[in-house]
C-alpha cells in the first residue's frame, strides 16, 4: 500500500501486520501477573520461574508490530525460543497464548499471554503444535522467524525495520524520533478532520449555525391504476366488490433553528424553504415505499459546501443543496464522520466480536466523486 511518510510517498508491503497489531492492542488479552514483575521467589518451582523469564526475554526482543499481534504464530515463535533454551523437553502448545504442562497428575499448567502469566488446572493436555512450519502460510511468518533466529543467536533485533521496511526507514531519514512517530500513525493515510456530532432526524448547517427538521404529513391519496378486490361475507348477494387501489401521498414542512452554544431547546423554530431538504424528503419517501415501511426511516446529515449529505439506514447519500436532483447513493453500512476541504469523511465498521469493531475511514471528494481510504482503527 502506498503511504505518505515524512513527506515522501512509499510502498509499505507489510501493512497487514500493523492492522493486526492495532487489533491486538485493543484486544489486550491478559492473564494475571506481569512477566516483567518476575515471580514469587518463594515458589518452589525453578522451572516455572525459568519459563517466565525466557518468555519475558523474547517478548521484549520483538519489535512493533510483532509483539502486539494476537495470533498463534506469535506464541509459536515464543514457544520455540523457550524450547531452544531448555535441556529437557517440555510439553507446550499454543491456543490464544502458550500453555506449558507443569504437573501431569494435577493438570497444573502455566499459561502465558501477551506479557502476563497465570497458573491454571486443565483437564486435557493438547499436542505440541508449535512447529514453525505449521505457520509458513501465516501473515508475518518471515518476520517472526527472522526475530527467532536473531534472538537464538543472541543478536540484536534493532535492524528489523531496515530488514523489512528499508524504504520506510529511508523516508524517515533513519531518525528514531521520526520512525517512532510514523509507526504510531502508520494506519493513517491522510489528514482527518474533527468528528462532527450529528442529531437524529436533523440536518445541521454549521456555516449558517442552523439545524433543520422535517414535519412530514399525509397530503391525501391517489389512485394507482391497480384494482383492489374486497370480499363480502354478509350474505346479501354481493360476493365481491372491485375498487381502484389508492395510496397515501405525503408532503412536508421544514423548520430551522439556531445551532449555537447559547441555543436553548425552547428557542423558537422558524418555517423555512431549503431545496436540498426536498431531495432528502424524496429519498425518504422512496425508501419507505420500496420497503413497505409503516413509518419513515430515521436520518441524519449536514449541509456543507453547497451539498446536502445524509445517511438513511446507514446508507450515505449526497445531493446538491440548491437544486432538485436524485441523491447519489455513495456507500452502504457507513456513518458520517466529518467534512473538510471539499470532502466528506465516512466510516465503515466491521464487528470483530461482541465488543470490538474494525473501522475504516474513507473520504469522498464532492467535485469529482473520488473515494480514498484515510484511516484504519479499532474501537470498543
Amino acid at each position: 500500500m502506498k503511504k505518505l511518510v515524512n513527506s515522501k510517498v512509499i510502498d509499505i508491503d507489510n501493512i497487514e501486520l500493523f492492522e493486526m497489531a492495532a487489533e491486538g492492542m485493543v484486544l489486550q488479552s491478559q492473564t494475571v501477573s506481569n512477566t516483567s514483575d518476575g515471580i514469587d521467589q518463594d515458589m518452589n518451582s525453578p522451572a516455572i520461574q525459568r519459563y517466565i523469564k525466557l518468555y519475558d526475554i523474547f517478548f521484549k526482543s520483538m519489535p512493533y508490530p510483532l509483539y502486539a499481534i494476537e495470533s498463534d504464530i506469535k506464541y509459536a515463535t515464543l514457544a520455540n525460543f523457550i524450547k531452544s533454551c531448555l535441556k529437557d523437553e517440555a510439553q507446550i502448545w499454543v491456543e490464544n497464548g502458550i500453555y506449558i504442562k507443569i504437573d501431569l497428575n494435577t493438570g497444573l499448567t502455566l499459561h502465558l499471554v501477551n506479557n502476563t502469566w497465570s497458573l491454571n488446572y486443565v483437564k486435557e493436555f493438547k499436542d505440541d503444535n508449535t512447529d514453525m512450519e505449521l505457520f509458513k502460510d501465516f501473515e508475518g511468518y518471515k518476520e517472526y522467524t527472522w526475530v527467532l533466529d536473531k534472538v537464538i543467536k543472541r543478536e540484536t533485533t534493532a535492524n528489523f525495520y531496515k530488514e523489512f521496511m528499508p524504504k520506510f526507514v529511508e523516508a524517515c531519514n533513519n531518525e528514531a524520533m521520526i520512525i517512532n512517530w510514523e509507526l504510531k500513525n502508520i494506519l493513517t493515510f491522510c489528514n482527518v478532520p474533527n468528528k462532527i456530532e450529528l442529531k437524529p432526524n436533523t440536518i445541521i448547517n454549521p456555516s449558517d449555525e442552523c439545524e433543520y427538521l422535517l414535519d412530514i404529513f399525509c397530503s391525501g391519496t391517489v389512485e394507482t391504476g391497480e384494482k383492489a378486490v374486497s370480499w363480502n361475507f354478509t350474505g346479501d348477494g354481493n360476493i365481491s366488490n372491485t375498487t381502484n387501489k389508492t395510496i397515501r401521498t405525503y408532503d412536508f414542512d421544514s423548520y430551522s433553528k439556531k445551532l449555537t452554544a447559547g441555543a436553548k431547546s425552547s428557542d423558537k423554530m422558524t418555517k423555512c424553504e431549503v431545496t436540498g431538504l426536498r431531495n432528502l424528503f424524496t429519498q425518504l419517501c422512496a425508501i419507505k415505499a420500496a420497503k413497505d415501511m409503516s413509518k419513515f426511516p430515521e436520518f441524519e446529515g449536514i449541509i456543507f459546501d453547497g451539498y446536502i449529505i445524509f445517511t438513511i439506514n446507514k446508507r450515505l447519500y449526497i445531493a446538491k443543496n440548491n437544486k432538485l436532483m436524485a441523491p447519489i447513493d455513495v456507500a452502504h453500512g457507513v456513518s458520517i464522520y466529518g467534512v473538510d476541504g471539499g470532502k466528506v469523511y465516512f466510516v465503515k465498521s466491521k464487528q470483530i466480536n461482541n465488543a470490538i469493531s474494525k473501522d475504516t475511514m474513507y473520504s469522498y471528494t464532492l467535485k469529482n466523486e473520488n473515494i480514498k481510504m484515510c484511516k484504519i482503527f479499532f474501537t470498543y
